[in-house]
Protein backbone atom coordinates (compact mmCIF):
# COMPACT_ATOMS: atom_id res chain seq x y z
CA UNK A 1 0.00 0.00 0.00
CA UNK A 2 1.33 3.38 -1.21
CA UNK A 3 2.46 6.21 1.31
CA UNK A 4 -0.99 7.94 0.10
CA UNK A 5 -3.35 5.46 0.62
CA UNK A 6 -2.14 5.15 4.23
CA UNK A 7 -2.39 8.67 4.83
CA UNK A 8 -6.04 8.61 3.63
CA UNK A 9 -7.23 5.61 5.45
CA UNK A 10 -5.64 7.30 8.48
CA UNK A 11 -7.02 10.74 8.29
CA UNK A 12 -10.20 8.83 7.31
CA UNK A 13 -10.37 6.84 11.24
CA UNK A 14 -9.16 9.54 13.01
CA UNK A 15 -12.32 11.84 10.95
CA UNK A 16 -15.15 9.31 11.94
CA UNK A 17 -13.56 9.09 14.70
CA UNK A 18 -14.23 12.63 15.69
CA UNK A 19 -17.29 12.68 14.48
CA UNK A 20 -18.58 9.79 16.26
CA UNK A 21 -17.14 11.22 19.68
CA UNK A 22 -19.39 14.66 18.99
CA UNK A 23 -22.48 12.82 18.54
CA UNK A 24 -21.61 10.30 21.29
CA UNK A 25 -20.90 13.02 24.16
CA UNK A 26 -24.14 15.16 22.54
CA UNK A 27 -26.22 11.90 23.26
CA UNK A 28 -24.77 11.67 26.91
CA UNK A 29 -25.43 15.38 27.43
CA UNK A 30 -29.15 14.97 26.57
CA UNK A 31 -29.36 11.66 28.43
CA UNK A 32 -27.67 13.45 31.61
CA UNK A 33 -30.09 16.69 31.44
CA UNK A 34 -32.73 14.25 31.49
CA UNK A 35 -32.02 13.22 34.80
CA UNK A 36 -31.20 16.01 36.76
CA UNK A 37 -34.16 17.20 34.87
CA UNK A 38 -35.52 14.10 37.14
CA UNK A 39 -33.75 15.64 40.10
CA UNK A 40 -35.08 19.07 39.99
CA UNK A 41 -38.59 17.80 39.85
CA UNK A 42 -38.53 15.68 42.56
CA UNK A 43 -36.86 18.75 44.66
CA UNK A 44 -40.27 20.34 43.59
CA UNK A 45 -42.69 17.93 44.98
CA UNK A 46 -40.58 18.51 47.94
CA UNK A 47 -40.83 21.87 48.25
CA UNK A 48 -44.83 21.99 47.43
CA UNK A 49 -45.38 19.02 50.00
CA UNK A 50 -43.71 21.45 52.55
CA UNK A 51 -45.64 24.43 51.03
CA UNK A 52 -48.74 22.64 51.49
CA UNK A 53 -48.26 22.12 55.04
CA UNK A 54 -47.32 25.64 55.86
CA UNK A 55 -50.26 26.76 54.43
CA UNK A 56 -52.64 23.95 56.37
CA UNK A 57 -50.72 25.51 59.38
CA UNK A 58 -51.21 29.15 58.81
CA UNK A 59 -55.09 28.71 58.30
CA UNK A 60 -54.96 26.49 61.70
CA UNK A 61 -53.35 29.94 63.37
CA UNK A 62 -56.04 32.53 61.81
CA UNK A 63 -58.76 30.15 62.87
CA UNK A 64 -57.41 29.89 66.29
CA UNK A 65 -56.53 33.80 66.69
CA UNK A 66 -59.87 34.67 65.68
CA UNK A 67 -61.65 32.58 68.11
CA UNK A 68 -59.70 33.45 70.50
CA UNK A 69 -59.32 37.80 70.19
CA UNK A 70 -62.57 37.63 67.70
CA UNK A 71 -60.08 40.53 65.45
CA UNK A 72 -61.28 39.84 62.03
CA UNK A 73 -57.28 40.13 60.79
CA UNK A 74 -56.80 36.72 61.60
CA UNK A 75 -59.57 35.74 58.99
CA UNK A 76 -57.60 37.13 56.32
CA UNK A 77 -54.82 34.61 57.38
CA UNK A 78 -57.29 31.95 57.28
CA UNK A 79 -58.50 32.19 54.38
CA UNK A 80 -55.16 32.87 52.58
CA UNK A 81 -54.41 29.79 54.10
CA UNK A 82 -57.38 27.52 52.76
CA UNK A 83 -56.69 29.06 49.23
CA UNK A 84 -52.90 28.19 49.09
CA UNK A 85 -53.34 25.26 50.58
CA UNK A 86 -55.69 23.94 47.77
CA UNK A 87 -53.33 25.57 44.97
CA UNK A 88 -50.84 23.58 46.01
CA UNK A 89 -52.21 20.35 47.00
CA UNK A 90 -53.71 21.14 42.84
CA UNK A 91 -49.91 21.27 42.06
CA UNK A 92 -49.27 18.05 43.55
CA UNK A 93 -51.65 16.42 41.54
CA UNK A 94 -50.17 17.74 38.69
CA UNK A 95 -46.56 17.48 39.55
CA UNK A 96 -47.11 13.26 40.58
CA UNK A 97 -49.66 12.60 38.23
CA UNK A 98 -47.46 9.49 36.63
CA UNK A 99 -47.10 8.04 40.82
CA UNK A 100 -50.60 6.40 41.28
CA UNK A 101 -49.17 5.31 44.60
CA UNK A 102 -48.51 8.95 45.49
CA UNK A 103 -51.78 9.79 44.23
CA UNK A 104 -54.23 8.21 46.31
CA UNK A 105 -51.86 9.56 49.49
CA UNK A 106 -52.64 12.85 47.75
CA UNK A 107 -56.60 11.50 47.90
CA UNK A 108 -56.43 11.03 51.25
CA UNK A 109 -54.86 14.46 52.35
CA UNK A 110 -57.19 15.44 50.04
CA UNK A 111 -60.34 13.91 52.20
CA UNK A 112 -58.92 14.77 55.65
CA UNK A 113 -58.55 18.31 54.30
CA UNK A 114 -61.89 18.50 53.43
CA UNK A 115 -62.67 17.25 57.26
CA UNK A 116 -60.58 19.93 59.04
CA UNK A 117 -61.51 22.76 56.39
CA UNK A 118 -65.10 21.81 57.92
CA UNK A 119 -63.78 21.61 61.60
CA UNK A 120 -62.37 25.31 61.28
CA UNK A 121 -65.48 27.29 59.22
CA UNK A 122 -67.83 25.52 62.14
CA UNK A 123 -65.80 26.58 65.13
CA UNK A 124 -65.11 29.99 62.96
CA UNK A 125 -69.47 30.25 62.39
CA UNK A 126 -69.90 29.43 65.94
CA UNK A 127 -67.72 32.05 67.16
CA UNK A 128 -69.54 34.71 64.77
CA UNK A 129 -72.89 33.69 66.00
CA UNK A 130 -71.63 34.95 69.61
CA UNK A 131 -74.21 33.10 71.45
CA UNK A 132 -74.44 31.48 74.76
CA UNK A 133 -75.18 27.88 73.26
CA UNK A 134 -72.93 28.46 70.22
CA UNK A 135 -70.08 29.47 72.01
CA UNK A 136 -70.58 26.11 74.12
CA UNK A 137 -70.67 24.30 71.00
CA UNK A 138 -67.37 25.91 70.01
CA UNK A 139 -65.81 25.40 73.07
CA UNK A 140 -66.82 21.64 73.12
CA UNK A 141 -65.64 21.07 69.40
CA UNK A 142 -62.34 22.70 70.63
CA UNK A 143 -62.09 20.74 73.22
CA UNK A 144 -62.65 17.23 71.41
CA UNK A 145 -59.19 17.63 69.96
CA UNK A 146 -60.81 16.52 66.58
CA UNK A 147 -59.56 19.47 64.45
CA UNK A 148 -55.73 18.25 66.15
CA UNK A 149 -56.84 14.54 64.91
CA UNK A 150 -57.45 16.00 61.53
CA UNK A 151 -54.20 17.56 61.20
CA UNK A 152 -51.70 14.97 62.75
CA UNK A 153 -53.41 13.00 60.43
CA UNK A 154 -52.69 14.66 57.00
CA UNK A 155 -48.83 15.45 58.93
CA UNK A 156 -48.37 11.80 58.79
CA UNK A 157 -50.19 11.64 55.66
CA UNK A 158 -47.62 14.59 54.28
CA UNK A 159 -44.62 12.85 56.28
CA UNK A 160 -44.97 9.41 54.41
CA UNK A 161 -45.69 11.19 51.02
CA UNK A 162 -42.31 12.70 52.00
CA UNK A 163 -40.19 9.78 52.31
CA UNK A 164 -41.58 8.25 49.04
CA UNK A 165 -40.25 11.20 47.32
CA UNK A 166 -37.07 11.53 49.50
CA UNK A 167 -36.02 7.57 48.50
CA UNK A 168 -37.27 8.26 44.84
CA UNK A 169 -34.95 11.47 44.98
CA UNK A 170 -32.22 9.28 46.57
CA UNK A 171 -32.35 7.04 43.30
CA UNK A 172 -32.87 9.29 40.77
CA UNK A 173 -29.81 11.26 42.22
CA UNK A 174 -28.45 7.90 42.12
CA UNK A 175 -28.92 7.24 38.23
CA UNK A 176 -27.36 11.05 37.85
CA UNK A 177 -24.21 10.22 39.65
CA UNK A 178 -23.83 6.63 37.50
CA UNK A 179 -24.43 8.51 34.16
CA UNK A 180 -21.86 11.11 35.39
CA UNK A 181 -19.15 8.55 36.37
CA UNK A 182 -20.25 6.94 32.85
CA UNK A 183 -19.37 10.18 31.07
CA UNK A 184 -15.88 10.35 33.02
CA UNK A 185 -15.43 6.93 32.13
CA UNK A 186 -16.21 7.84 28.75
CA UNK A 187 -13.74 10.64 28.61
CA UNK A 188 -11.16 8.58 30.03
CA UNK A 189 -11.25 5.97 27.65
CA UNK A 190 -11.42 8.79 24.40
CA UNK A 191 -8.64 10.44 25.99
CA UNK A 192 -6.85 7.29 25.49
CA UNK A 193 -7.73 6.61 22.08
CA UNK A 194 -6.97 9.80 20.97
CA UNK A 195 -3.40 9.66 22.64
CA UNK A 196 -2.87 6.73 20.97
CA UNK A 197 -4.19 8.08 17.47
CA UNK A 198 -2.60 11.15 17.81
CA UNK A 199 0.83 9.15 18.63
CA UNK A 200 0.57 6.76 15.65
CA UNK A 201 -0.58 9.83 13.33
CA UNK A 202 2.30 12.16 14.67
CA UNK A 203 5.26 8.90 13.70
CA UNK A 204 3.79 8.07 11.16
CA UNK A 205 3.25 12.11 9.26
CA UNK A 206 7.01 12.36 10.71
CA UNK A 207 8.53 9.09 9.12
CA UNK A 208 6.58 8.91 5.57
CA UNK A 209 6.36 12.95 5.21
CA UNK A 210 7.90 15.70 7.56
CA UNK A 211 11.05 13.80 8.34
CA UNK A 212 12.58 12.97 4.11
CA UNK A 213 11.44 16.53 3.59
CA UNK A 214 13.83 17.67 6.60
CA UNK A 215 16.48 15.50 5.75
CA UNK A 216 16.34 16.74 2.19
CA UNK A 217 15.97 20.35 2.25
CA UNK A 218 19.17 20.34 5.55
CA UNK A 219 20.68 18.14 3.08
CA UNK A 220 19.99 20.54 0.39
CA UNK A 221 21.46 23.52 2.41
CA UNK A 222 24.54 21.29 3.66
CA UNK A 223 25.25 20.77 -0.09
CA UNK A 224 25.17 23.95 -1.11
CA UNK A 225 27.54 25.11 1.92
CA UNK A 226 30.15 22.42 1.04
CA UNK A 227 29.29 20.75 4.70
CA UNK A 228 28.99 17.01 5.92
CA UNK A 229 25.81 15.45 6.40
CA UNK A 230 25.06 14.09 9.68
CA UNK A 231 21.84 11.77 10.75
CA UNK A 232 21.58 13.98 14.08
CA UNK A 233 20.52 16.57 11.85
CA UNK A 234 16.71 15.49 11.11
CA UNK A 235 14.72 17.87 13.81
CA UNK A 236 11.58 17.22 15.86
CA UNK A 237 8.26 16.91 14.81
CA UNK A 238 5.58 19.65 16.09
CA UNK A 239 2.79 19.49 13.96
CA UNK A 240 0.58 17.38 16.03
CA UNK A 241 0.33 20.07 18.76
CA UNK A 242 -3.19 21.58 16.42
CA UNK A 243 -4.65 18.11 16.92
CA UNK A 244 -3.59 16.82 20.07
CA UNK A 245 -5.17 21.04 21.72
CA UNK A 246 -8.37 20.58 19.62
CA UNK A 247 -8.95 17.12 21.56
CA UNK A 248 -8.19 18.45 24.98
CA UNK A 249 -10.58 21.43 24.18
CA UNK A 250 -13.20 19.43 23.41
CA UNK A 251 -12.53 17.17 26.32
CA UNK A 252 -12.86 20.10 28.75
CA UNK A 253 -15.77 20.98 26.81
CA UNK A 254 -17.38 17.76 28.00
CA UNK A 255 -15.83 17.80 31.51
CA UNK A 256 -17.23 21.26 32.00
CA UNK A 257 -20.81 20.23 30.86
CA UNK A 258 -20.25 17.37 33.68
CA UNK A 259 -19.55 19.73 36.19
CA UNK A 260 -22.68 21.81 35.65
CA UNK A 261 -24.78 19.40 35.46
CA UNK A 262 -23.51 18.08 39.57
CA UNK A 263 -23.55 22.05 39.97
CA UNK A 264 -27.03 22.47 39.14
CA UNK A 265 -28.38 19.21 41.00
CA UNK A 266 -26.91 20.99 44.04
CA UNK A 267 -27.45 23.80 43.87
CA UNK A 268 -30.55 26.10 43.94
CA UNK A 269 -30.79 27.81 40.89
CA UNK A 270 -32.02 31.71 41.43
CA UNK A 271 -29.78 32.48 44.44
CA UNK A 272 -26.42 29.68 43.77
CA UNK A 273 -26.71 28.37 47.54
CA UNK A 274 -26.56 24.92 48.28
CA UNK A 275 -29.94 23.35 47.87
CA UNK A 276 -31.81 21.29 50.57
CA UNK A 277 -30.58 17.92 49.35
CA UNK A 278 -27.07 19.39 49.45
CA UNK A 279 -27.69 20.66 53.37
CA UNK A 280 -28.93 17.25 54.10
CA UNK A 281 -25.99 15.42 53.04
CA UNK A 282 -23.58 17.87 54.47
CA UNK A 283 -24.98 18.80 57.94
CA UNK A 284 -25.15 14.57 58.22
CA UNK A 285 -21.45 14.70 57.41
CA UNK A 286 -20.42 17.18 59.43
CA UNK A 287 -22.52 16.11 62.69
CA UNK A 288 -20.48 12.77 62.45
CA UNK A 289 -17.17 14.18 62.18
CA UNK A 290 -17.54 16.62 64.86
CA UNK A 291 -14.48 15.97 67.53
CA UNK A 292 -15.01 15.53 71.61
CA UNK A 293 -14.92 19.04 72.14
CA UNK A 294 -16.51 20.83 68.87
CA UNK A 295 -19.61 21.59 68.39
CA UNK A 296 -21.81 22.56 65.72
CA UNK A 297 -24.73 25.34 65.56
CA UNK A 298 -27.89 25.45 62.57
CA UNK A 299 -29.45 28.78 61.91
CA UNK A 300 -32.75 28.25 60.36
CA UNK A 301 -33.61 31.81 59.09
CA UNK A 302 -36.91 32.43 57.55
CA UNK A 303 -38.30 36.31 55.96
CA UNK A 304 -39.79 38.51 57.81
CA UNK A 305 -43.48 39.74 55.95
CA UNK A 306 -41.57 38.54 52.50
CA UNK A 307 -45.05 37.11 51.39
CA UNK A 308 -46.23 40.74 51.82
CA UNK A 309 -43.22 42.25 50.09
CA UNK A 310 -43.55 39.58 47.25
CA UNK A 311 -47.36 39.95 46.80
CA UNK A 312 -47.30 44.06 46.77
CA UNK A 313 -44.08 44.61 44.96
CA UNK A 314 -44.45 41.64 42.46
CA UNK A 315 -42.69 38.51 41.96
CA UNK A 316 -39.39 39.86 40.39
CA UNK A 317 -38.65 42.24 43.44
CA UNK A 318 -39.61 39.27 45.54
CA UNK A 319 -37.17 37.19 43.58
CA UNK A 320 -34.34 39.89 43.97
CA UNK A 321 -34.84 39.87 47.55
CA UNK A 322 -33.85 36.16 47.66
CA UNK A 323 -30.95 36.53 45.43
CA UNK A 324 -30.30 39.41 48.20
CA UNK A 325 -30.82 36.97 51.20
CA UNK A 326 -28.45 34.91 49.74
CA UNK A 327 -25.18 37.42 48.83
CA UNK A 328 -25.33 39.13 52.23
CA UNK A 329 -25.68 35.52 54.09
CA UNK A 330 -22.25 34.58 52.01
CA UNK A 331 -20.82 37.71 53.05
CA UNK A 332 -21.43 37.60 56.85
CA UNK A 333 -20.32 33.84 57.71
CA UNK A 334 -17.05 32.70 58.07
CA UNK A 335 -14.99 30.77 55.13
CA UNK A 336 -15.68 27.39 56.70
CA UNK A 337 -19.16 27.84 57.48
CA UNK A 338 -21.56 26.89 54.86
CA UNK A 339 -24.92 28.86 53.48
CA UNK A 340 -28.59 27.21 52.07
CA UNK A 341 -31.39 27.63 50.59
CA UNK A 342 -34.20 25.27 51.34
CA UNK A 343 -37.39 26.34 50.06
CA UNK A 344 -39.15 29.71 49.83
CA UNK A 345 -37.67 32.26 51.80
CA UNK A 346 -36.26 29.74 54.11
CA UNK A 347 -32.70 29.79 54.06
CA UNK A 348 -30.07 27.17 56.58
CA UNK A 349 -26.72 28.41 57.68
CA UNK A 350 -24.31 25.92 59.16
CA UNK A 351 -21.66 27.02 61.67
CA UNK A 352 -18.86 24.75 62.22
CA UNK A 353 -16.17 24.62 64.48
CA UNK A 354 -17.57 26.29 67.77
CA UNK A 355 -16.85 25.44 71.52
CA UNK A 356 -18.96 28.32 72.79
CA UNK A 357 -22.75 30.14 72.04
CA UNK A 358 -20.03 33.05 71.98
CA UNK A 359 -18.88 32.02 68.73
CA UNK A 360 -22.38 31.57 67.23
CA UNK A 361 -23.13 34.92 68.27
CA UNK A 362 -20.41 36.83 66.68
CA UNK A 363 -21.62 35.55 63.43
CA UNK A 364 -25.01 35.91 64.04
CA UNK A 365 -24.35 40.03 64.76
CA UNK A 366 -22.26 40.42 61.99
CA UNK A 367 -25.08 38.66 59.99
CA UNK A 368 -27.55 41.29 61.57
CA UNK A 369 -25.16 44.08 60.90
CA UNK A 370 -25.30 43.11 56.74
CA UNK A 371 -29.17 43.24 57.20
CA UNK A 372 -29.14 46.62 59.15
CA UNK A 373 -28.95 48.42 55.81
CA UNK A 374 -32.02 48.85 53.15
CA UNK A 375 -32.02 47.31 49.59
CA UNK A 376 -32.76 49.33 46.90
CA UNK A 377 -34.41 47.48 43.69
CA UNK A 378 -35.96 49.28 40.60
CA UNK A 379 -36.43 52.01 42.64
CA UNK A 380 -37.89 50.12 45.73
CA UNK A 381 -36.31 51.10 49.57
CA UNK A 382 -36.52 47.32 50.91
CA UNK A 383 -36.28 45.94 54.01
CA UNK A 384 -34.61 42.72 54.87
CA UNK A 385 -35.19 41.46 58.06
CA UNK A 386 -34.34 37.64 59.10
CA UNK A 387 -35.92 35.69 61.98
CA UNK A 388 -32.97 33.14 63.11
CA UNK A 389 -33.52 30.28 65.28
CA UNK A 390 -30.60 28.23 66.50
CA UNK A 391 -29.93 24.61 67.60
CA UNK A 392 -26.23 23.23 68.72
CA UNK A 393 -25.19 20.03 67.96
CA UNK A 394 -24.31 17.96 70.08
CA UNK A 395 -25.97 19.96 73.03
CA UNK A 396 -29.48 19.89 71.62
CA UNK A 397 -29.45 16.92 69.41
CA UNK A 398 -26.81 14.52 67.90
CA UNK A 399 -29.55 13.67 65.22
CA UNK A 400 -29.53 15.78 62.12
CA UNK A 401 -33.20 15.87 61.07
CA UNK A 402 -33.97 16.57 64.73
CA UNK A 403 -31.35 19.15 64.84
CA UNK A 404 -33.52 21.27 61.53
CA UNK A 405 -36.51 20.72 63.52
CA UNK A 406 -35.16 22.32 66.57
CA UNK A 407 -33.79 25.11 65.06
CA UNK A 408 -37.32 25.62 63.00
CA UNK A 409 -38.33 25.83 66.84
CA UNK A 410 -36.41 28.25 67.85
CA UNK A 411 -36.76 30.15 64.59
CA UNK A 412 -40.23 30.41 64.98
CA UNK A 413 -40.25 31.37 68.34
CA UNK A 414 -38.10 34.44 67.41
CA UNK A 415 -40.33 35.47 65.03
CA UNK A 416 -43.05 35.67 67.21
CA UNK A 417 -40.79 37.59 69.64
CA UNK A 418 -40.94 41.15 68.96
CA UNK A 419 -37.98 42.59 70.92
CA UNK A 420 -35.28 40.11 69.17
CA UNK A 421 -34.17 38.72 65.80
CA UNK A 422 -32.92 35.17 67.06
CA UNK A 423 -33.23 33.03 69.45
CA UNK A 424 -31.38 29.60 70.69
CA UNK A 425 -33.14 26.63 71.02
CA UNK A 426 -34.62 25.30 75.02
CA UNK A 427 -37.24 22.93 75.81
CA UNK A 428 -39.81 25.14 77.09
CA UNK A 429 -40.20 26.00 73.43
CA UNK A 430 -41.20 22.78 72.81
CA UNK A 431 -44.24 23.22 75.31
CA UNK A 432 -44.96 26.57 74.43
CA UNK A 433 -45.88 25.03 71.37
CA UNK A 434 -47.39 22.17 71.86
CA UNK A 435 -49.68 24.67 73.83
CA UNK A 436 -50.43 26.63 70.91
Amino acid sequence: MSIRSKLMLLLMVLFFAVIGNAIFTFVLDGYGEKKLNLVIHTHKVLTESERLLGAMTNAETGQRGYILTRNSDYLESYHIGILDSKKHLSHLFTLTSDNPKQQNRLQNISALMAKKFSELQKTISLSQENTKDSLQEMSDVVNSNIGKKFMDAIRIEILSFKNDELLLLEHRKGDFKENRAYITMMMLFEIMFFVFMSIITGLFIKSKLFRPIEMLIAGTAKMEKGERQHISDILPNDEMGYLLSRFYQMSRSVHAKTQALSYDASHDPMTGLRNRGKFETELAESMASLSNQEKLAVLFIDLNKFKDQNDSLGHDVGDAILVETAKRLKNSIRSNDAAYRIGGDEFIVIIKEITSNSDVHLVIENMLQKFSLPFIFKGHTITISPSIGIAISPDDSSDSNEILKLSDVAMYAAKQDNNTDYKFFDSTMLNRKSDK
